[in-house]
């Protein structure tokens, strides 16, 4: 698409004898021709960063550029460092796609020369309309290949991968990591469809990052998926918080979606085993969700202990739990979360003290108590761990 629409805006610069430009609808630099004499700062500043500006962009809202059906006039303002231009909508088949730019100091372009900007325009938008349209396909596909990934049946499995590969949607480069998004509602919220196709749009984001043939995507009916080469994630461990940024800005923060969590499966030797790490990132997601210190952002690799129970849920139920927790909730819950801690730190009742902002004294008092209501002696190392694993079982059934 970038060549033909470079060849449009090359075209009418030249006939015109001055600058061309054309951008999509979020403002980002798309095409742009020669500096032929005219410019300004304005302009120097979105070729180096493709982009307008925060200050440009919030210019730009207060046109209305939105509602225009033809070419529009814009004063030169000084204070941006803009010159006065003309800009004209581009749209094919009733779809706004961008605009085309053209500097126009003192009102010097001619009618005639205005009917050549609107058909270059015109002509822009029928290659973004055919881009679309093969966007949209390549999407589909990919979309049912990667499903047939994430199968249950390995023979679907191996399969898809191949496909993928063949067919250069994916660049196999060693082995891949899953991420997966979900937002975490404020009420027990759905997502809907306009949820999905916002995802959908946050997935195309971060893939434009990771270039030609660096990702592969798909949107389920709760969650959005990522697969990645896993040296990607390596060489950039911001990616997570960008899908999740990314998700929360397209979702839009409302009180219906109160976050985004963003879960990192462990890498799978091949793109045929992408199924673990997805099932791992999908366990990740259910402890963050229950466990809110490991949210927003959450890594299969480090959940401890909580990567062994929540890969069993089935396992899991009330019935699970030790007494031994259930009494200790039943007297002080705040002698739970003392138990807690002392174990997560082996028992080092220092350490505890300095977490929980006491003297040590009160802590060997409190494990007392812990031994007494529970009748588990923490000094055992058995019957530390039947305490450890029943703590940690509460916490993912959400018991606490």
């Amino acid at each position: 698409m970038l060549e033909e629409l470079q060849r449009v805006v090359e075209v009418l610069a030249h006939r015109l004898g001055r600058a061309v430009a054309v951008d999509d609808v979020d403002f980002r630099l798309l095409a742009y021709s020669a500096h032929l004499g005219e410019g300004d700062e304005m302009r120097a500043r979105v070729i180096l960063t493709r982009e307008a500006p925060p200050e440009a962009l919030a210019w730009l809202r207060r046109q209305r550029l939105g509602r225009a059906t033809g070419p529009v006039r814009l004063p030169a303002d000084d204070g941006l460092g803009l010159l006065a231009r003309v800009v004209v909508p581009v749209v094919y088949q009733g779809v706004r796609f961008g605009y085309l730019w053209l500097f126009d100091e003192e009102g010097s372009l001619t009618d005639e020369q205005l009917e050549l900007a609107s058909a270059a325009a015109a002509d822009a938008g029928a290659v973004c309309f055919r881009e679309r349209v093969l966007s949209d396909l390549r999407m589909a596909r990919e979309g049912e290949l990667v499903r047939d990934l994430l199968s249950d049946d390995e023979q679907v499995r191996s399969m898809a991968a191949a496909r993928l590969v063949e067919g250069g949607l994916f660049a196999p480069r060693g082995d891949v990591a899953v991420l997966v998004a979900r937002p975490s509602p404020g009420d027990r919220a759905a997502v809907d469809e306009d949820d999905r196709i916002a995802l959908q749009a946050a997935l195309n984001t971060v893939a434009t990052r990771l270039g030609d043939r660096g990702s592969l995507r798909l949107v389920r009916p709760d969650h959005a998926v990522l697969v990645i080469p896993s040296v990607m994630l390596r060489r950039t461990p911001e990616l997570p918080e960008l899908l999740r940024t990314t998700s929360l800005e397209r979702l839009g923060r409302t009180a219906k979606w109160r976050d985004v969590h963003v879960a990192t499966g462990s890498p799978a030797r091949r793109l045929d085993d992408a199924a673990t790490s997805y099932t791992q990132a999908l366990d990740a997601l259910r402890v963050a969700e229950v466990i809110p210190s490991f949210a927003p952002l959450v890594s299969h690799e480090n959940l401890g202990i909580y990567a062994l129970l929540a890969g069993r849920p089935s396992a899991l139920g009330d019935q699970t739990v030790h007494p031994a927790v259930r009494q200790l909730l039943a007297a002080d819950p705040e002698l739970f979360t003392t138990a807690e801690l002392y174990l997560d730190k082996a028992g080092d009742a220092r350490a505890t003290a300095t977490e929980l902002g006491l003297h040590r004294a009160s802590v060997y008092h409190r494990v007392r108590r812990i031994e007494d209501v529970t009748g588990l002696d923490l000094s055992d190392g058995q019957h530390r761990l039947i305490l450890h694993l029943g703590i940690k079982v509460s916490r993912l059934l959400g018991l606490v």
